[in-house]
């Protein structure tokens, strides 16, 4: 299950973005078969999991200026991604309001 979980959420990365901005596409892989979404911890950690990985298929780095970081999580894409994310692994939105 998780495995089909986790194809889907790569597949969804890689088409929000594409949809969003077609010259930039990118990706980023979320690990799930170590969480169960039904714990509330482990639905935390896939959040924020889905979180960063929406931001670097969105062009994001840790390691970005507090400008760029805003910009990107205030984009369409990321949003868009961060969206279909969510739904692909289930992740539940009552964790995304943090």
């Amino acid at each position: 299950m998780f495995k089909l979980l986790s194809a889907a959420f790569v597949a969804a990365l890689v088409a929000a973005p594409a949809l969003a901005e077609p010259a930039r596409v990118g990706t980023a892989t979320v690990i799930v078969s170590n969480l169960d979404p039904a714990n509330a911890q482990d639905a935390k950690r896939l959040e924020r999991r889905v979180e960063r990985a929406a931001f670097t298929a969105c062009g994001g780095h840790e390691g970005s200026v507090r400008m760029l970081k805003q910009t990107v999580r205030t984009s369409e894409c990321y949003q868009e991604t961060l969206a279909e994310a969510r739904s692909a692994v289930g992740v539940g939105l009552q964790y995304a309001a943090r």
